[in-house]
């Protein structure tokens, strides 16, 4: 595990790392995938990734996870994105979205698992974890998120336990898949929640042997 001191130099160590990963993956083979988490931890990263000095326009760019609604809401990880991200030099990037048929979650769902195609093996992704012990759109005590885990489908529909309940995430087959795979967490309590995961039985502990690097502070802000 790696431990900061500051919030600020916990984005900044592992904004450094995710260049150095998509600069390898662009120099082997001329192309990179990175997904991305939304939520307020990754802000701060966010902001710094979009002014990193690659070529982004090799750079394909999609969401770890999503809520179901227009990306012109404000629950919108899409919004987010395009907000603290898909701007600067990183709006050279190719951004697919996860919510493109707002009209049917089915449909959308079909849509996205064909689109998700290119972010098998990912080069990189970067996940985080709520106080229940979720990552992505992975939750406990919810039955389609636990089905989830037995499929090898790219992306899933589940529910979570606040509105807004519709949630679309790539599955765990996908995000196992990736070459470099991140946490990012925040805060005491998330790190005790951490520490239980995998003895907890928690979504996020299913993904804890696969995890390349975890990058912890506990300073929230």
């Amino acid at each position: 595990m790696n431990t900061f001191e500051s919030k600020n130099k916990l984005d900044l160590a592992l904004f450094n790392q995710i260049i150095t990963d998509l600069s390898e993956a662009i120099t082997t083979k001329n192309s990179a995938t990175i997904l991305l988490s939304g939520g307020s931890t990754p802000k701060g990263l966010l902001k710094l990734l979009s002014n990193g000095n690659i070529d982004w326009s090799k750079v394909t760019v999609g969401l770890v996870d999503e809520r179901f609604v227009p990306a012109s809401s404000d629950s919108s990880n899409e919004k987010l994105l395009r907000d603290s991200f898909l701007k600067n030099k990183a709006k050279k990037s190719t951004f697919i979205p996860m919510v493109n048929q707002i009209n049917s979650q089915l449909e959308n769902l079909q849509n996205v698992e064909r689109a998700y195609s290119v972010f098998k093996t990912c080069d990189v992704i970067v996940l985080g974890m709520g106080e229940d012990g979720h990552t992505a759109s992975l939750f406990p005590n919810d039955l389609n998120s636990e089905l989830a885990f037995m499929t090898i489908d790219l992306v899933v529909s589940t529910n979570a336990p606040k509105m807004p309940i519709l949630r679309i995430s790539c599955s765990p087959f996908l995000l196992n898949s990736a070459s470099n795979l991140y946490l990012m967490i925040t805060g005491r309590k998330k790190k005790m929640i951490l520490d239980k995961a995998i003895e907890l039985k928690l979504p996020l502990g299913e993904f804890i042997p696969r995890i390349k690097e975890i990058y912890y502070t506990e300073n929230e802000i």
